[in-house]
């Protein structure tokens, strides 16, 4: 009798238990047993399994974590009416922390079957040992990663640093703080995954500049130096991190020399990764999350194909729903709520699993549920995978995971359509694309294992794509390195292009031969695009022959319905910056590419007047670097353009037509050269130092040799393409041995 009611004071004293009612309590302490613990007896270990909860009634237990090392170090102690092993009987799995008596104690041991039973009966049992669960979980990851950053911590430090540190959690795309503001704070983070941004401004596009995982600080450099934040910060999945604000973090500087050392390693990493060691998928794990755009996509299937094909880069595993059970938790565990204590733990097992591989791959299950949402959550990038031939709008499942919330960042997103075979070329990808944000598209053919790798080389980082210069019809010379490169087995995985480049490009692109290449510069030589003289109003020329040639070339073809993706590359004389297309029609895309300012008419498009790429950004690898995460390969071939003439002056214009007229050119060997060849020179030079800063900037950069073939020697297009074949043979040779 003394024993109970002692039991019963314990519980209507205690924080967790305290505002049960009496009968809730009655039912409590019958299902409860007093031990006896000797000093020194361990009752959970960490990464055991443990199977009971316990109410200390008398003495202390010492709660400890391992450190990698293989030591432990003491993290809290526990006294009367406190409660232990909480985790294990909410969630199950493996202890986090070992807890052992500090000397002789005697304490309430209450089985899991039994509370289990208990809270079928009574369910509100179950939520003060859920919030318990939580605070307990959370305060462990933060040890553990304050512990690697500053070194052992006694019970003085980690009780003052509790009692300062606040705790945020950030949603995936969720913004911690922005360019511009005050710095305010230091955050740690102990969970997720956060990015370093320099926003979009004047035209151009966000700019990611690094990724900060569990164990990184981020913040640091507005309080070193009393400046205003200089980049973006956002979730890429959902990120638990520990806030030191200022007042802390100058007295840990103040007290802790490793404090400062951590932070001028970040900062120290930090301008390493922005000055182009970048640390993304290259050197950290990285977490995908499968999500079905349309119904009856097997997602197992493709996720076990990824993963053997992410094997090059480094481990990969996948993880589905029934892959829980691992972490102790039930099948109908997926039924739970969001806020369940049960996710918390998940996602704490799948930090680890991220620390232990370096590609995660989780699948979403076809309906919304707690499991599909934590895999979104916790993904650094979200693969919607569609079938190519079903419907493109968002189904409730994709709308459920992946709702457009005013005001909150996008997540990375990446959409797949799914084709059977490459019977027939993709039709319809603008109603995909309308229909949802995401940051890039690919078509991938099921019977094809490089399709599937150009999906690991993309979302691993490996990716290699081609930078294609202008330069008239020296840029022949593309189609005999794409054939070189195929013969190599280096695949391209996107391709830029600018001017003629961009012609190449795009034959690339669509899949073609390099016979039919060849014949596709022959019906381009024939069609004489830039003949017809007009009034010289507007141009010199008429622009419908170029159009009408291109067309023909093209057909009805749309950018982003081809296999491989494309971007080409124009100016927009109004906005004065480039213009990058990557939707509509090709031809019309590879007309404003072309478009010699004075030669033919620019293109008109939302009344901005577009031209040539080649004015701004003559080989555009920057581009390449911010569309895709990998290597870049650049072929520039007006390395040697050379416009010197023997001419002292020029001649009478009337009798240098009248050669021309009577196929005499050659006579007039003294005439310096054409308008056109002016023309086009003058525009390459507009892009020189840009040309120069790229050739540098590329991983391999292709000049082949074309001295003796002018800008305008179209009819030698066979020639140019073999001498653009031959000169590739030996650099590809060295850099697919680097693949």
């Amino acid at each position: 009798m003394r024993e109970d009611q002692e039991l019963h004071a314990l519980l209507s004293a205690s924080a967790v238990f305290g505002a049960f009612d009496q009968r809730q309590r009655e039912r409590l302490a019958a299902a409860m047993r007093l031990e006896v613990v000797r000093p020194g007896q361990v009752l959970l270990r960490q990464g055991e399994p443990g199977e009971a909860l316990f109410v200390v009634a008398r003495g202390q237990l010492e709660v400890s974590l391992r450190r990698p090392d293989g030591s432990e170090t003491a993290i809290d102690t526990v006294g009367r009416g406190d409660v232990v092993g909480e985790m294990q009987v909410v969630v199950g799995g493996a202890a986090s922390a070992t807890v052992a008596a500090a000397g002789a104690a005697e304490v309430y041991r209450l089985q899991r079957k039994d509370f289990d039973a208990l809270c079928a009966a009574t369910p509100a049992l179950l939520d003060p040992l859920a919030r318990l669960a939580a605070r307990r979980l959370q305060r462990r990851q933060m040890l553990t990663v304050l512990s690697a950053m500053f070194g052992p911590l006694e019970a003085a430090d980690i009780a003052a640093l509790e009692s300062r540190i606040a705790w945020r959690t950030l949603r995936r795309g969720e913004v911690l703080f922005r360019k511009g503001d005050p710095g305010d704070a230091w955050y740690v983070v102990t969970g997720g995954r956060l990015a370093v941004v320099e926003p979009a401004h004047d035209g151009h596009p966000e700019r990611l500049l690094s990724e900060v995982g569990r164990g990184e600080g981020v913040g640091e450099m507005a309080l070193v130096t009393g400046q205003p934040r200089s980049a973006t910060v956002y979730a890429l999945r959902d990120t638990e991190l520990a806030c030191f604000p200022v007042a802390l973090v100058a007295d840990l500087v103040a007290t802790r020399p490793q404090v400062p050392h951590a932070m001028l390693r970040t900062l120290a990493l930090r301008v390493m990764q922005q000055g182009g060691t970048r640390r993304g998928a290259e050197g950290a794990g990285v977490t995908l999350a499968l999500v079905p755009a349309t119904a009856g996509v097997d997602l197992p299937g493709l996720a076990h194909r990824l993963c053997a094909a992410l094997g090059r880069f480094g481990t990969a595993r996948t993880v589905t729903a029934a892959q829980l059970h691992e972490v102790g938790v039930g099948p109908g565990a997926t039924e739970l709520p969001a806020s369940h204590p049960t996710w918390i733990r998940v996602g704490a097992w799948l930090d680890e699993q991220n620390a232990a591989h370096r590609f995660l791959v989780l699948v979403a299950d076809p309906a919304p549920n707690a499991w599909s949402a934590r895999a979104v959550g916790h993904a650094d990038r979200v693969i919607l995978v569609g079938d190519a031939l079903g419907d493109a709008n968002p189904g409730p499942l994709e709308r459920a995971l992946l709702p457009r919330e005013a005001g909150q960042r996008d997540v990375r997103r990446l959409l797949v359509l799914l084709h059977a075979d490459g019977a027939q070329p993709p039709r319809g990808t603008a109603r995909w694309l309308d229909a949802r944000a995401v940051e890039a598209h690919l078509h991938l053919r099921l019977d094809r294992d490089d399709d599937i790798d150009r999906l690991a080389r993309r979302v691993a980082g490996r990716g290699v794509a081609l930078a294609l210069s202008g330069g008239g019809a020296r840029c022949c010379a593309h189609m005999g390195v794409v054939r070189a490169m195929r013969e190599r087995g280096i695949a391209v995985d996107l391709g830029i292009g600018t001017s003629a480049g961009a012609m190449a490009g795009y034959l690339a692109a669509a899949g073609i031969g390099h016979e039919e290449m060849a014949r596709s510069a022959q019906r381009l030589y024939r069609a004489r695009p830039f003949k017809g003289y007009t009034l010289p109003v507007f141009s010199l020329l008429r622009g419908d022959r170029l159009s009408r040639a291109l067309h023909e070339q093209c057909g009805d073809a749309q950018l982003e319905d081809l296999w491989l993706p494309l971007v080409v590359v124009s100016s927009n004389l109004t906005q004065r910056s480039v213009e990058l297309h990557t939707r509509g029609p090709v031809w019309q895309a590879l007309r404003a590419s072309c478009s010699l300012p004075g030669l033919v008419e620019a293109v008109i498009r939302d009344g901005q007047l577009l031209v040539d790429g080649g004015l701004i950004d003559n080989l555009p690898v920057a581009v390449a670097r911010e569309r895709l995460a990998g290597r870049v390969i650049a072929v520039d071939v007006t390395a040697d353009l050379d416009l010197r003439t023997a001419a002292t002056a020029y001649p009478s214009p009337w009798l240098e037509f009248a050669a021309r007229v009577a196929g005499r050119r050659r006579m007039l060997r003294q005439a310096p050269p054409g308008m056109f060849e002016v023309m086009m020179h003058s525009l390459l030079l507009a892009s020189l130092a840009h040309t120069r800063r790229m050739r540098l900037e590329a991983d391999l950069c292709l000049r082949p040799d074309l001295a003796q073939f002018g800008l305008l020697a179209l009819r030698r297009y066979a020639e140019i393409i073999d001498a653009g074949y031959r000169y590739a043979q030996e650099p590809l040779a060295e850099f697919a041995a680097t693949l």
